[in-house]
């Protein structure tokens, strides 16, 4: 009994250190700001690098600065990716920071908070004087090469951890492109344990699904839909080609 009192002693005058002040800090939705995130829970699902095609008169327009990167919410809780950073790898390196929510209507009281929910895609568009003239958030800058270099796109936090990669810089784009005729975005196949987006065997041709009973085109303008394939803000077209979206749980 006599060695248990020091230690009783010791005990009590060791207080509860709190939180390392030097650690990093993870921000969850309930923090006023951006929502910190693991690898893989937010991905790239869809790319539109080659510009949109856009009925002008009789004639059709090509404007290769109408580009839009779509993301979708993999993961088990909401995040806001507010000031996240996007890398892009390539004949040139940009960064870019995702912007604040676009306001469709500033004159309501109803403010766009930005979180994307468990399962839901959001889309940043370079213009709303285009083909998206109303994206979920406006990145003014945003361009792709469309010489048919590699660039490889880089999702970070606002805290800089890595969270995807998307694209080689080695490689032409794995899907979508311009024919001179239509325009087509490059999408991620859904699978339930998919592979990096650095993966080629991940990506295909938006494919023109109009037999669905859902439209996942109506973010586009009207007089681009004949002409630019694409689901921004949308579930992405099945892959018809079968090589690998069948999957499997092995």
């Amino acid at each position: 009994m006599r060695w248990l009192l020091p230690l009783l002693a010791l005990c009590a005058c060791n207080p509860d250190p709190g939180f390392p002040d030097e650690q990093v800090g993870y921000r969850d939705i309930l923090d006023d700001g951006p929502t910190s995130a693991e690898r893989g829970n937010i991905i790239i699902s869809e790319i539109l690098w080659s510009g949109t095609v856009r009925r002008d008169g009789e004639a059709w327009q090509w404007d290769p600065d109408d580009v839009f990167i779509e993301l979708r919410n993999e993961g088990y809780l909401p995040v806001k990716v507010v000031d996240w950073f996007l890398i892009m790898e390539g004949p040139v390196y940009k960064t870019w920071r995702l912007p604040a929510p676009h306001d469709p209507d500033p004159t309501d009281d109803v403010e766009p908070s930005g979180v994307l929910q468990v399962g839901q895609e959001v889309f940043f568009a370079a213009k709303t004087s285009g083909c998206f003239p109303e994206p979920d958030g406006i990145m003014e800058g945003l361009e792709f090469p469309t010489t048919g270099d590699g660039f490889r796109l880089v999702l970070k936090d606002a805290d800089e951890r890595l969270v995807e990669r998307a694209g080689s810089r080695s490689m032409p784009p794995y899907a979508g492109g311009y024919d001179l005729v239509v325009s087509r975005s490059m999408e991620r196949i859904n699978l339930m344990f998919g592979e990096s987006g650095s993966s080629p065997n991940m990506w295909h041709h938006y494919t023109d699904n109009t037999d669905i009973d859902v439209p996942n085109n109506d973010r586009i303008a009207e007089d681009c839909r004949a002409r630019t394939l694409a689901s921004p803000g949308r579930a992405n077209s099945p892959d018809y080609s079968g090589a690998y979206a069948s999957g499997g749980f092995e």
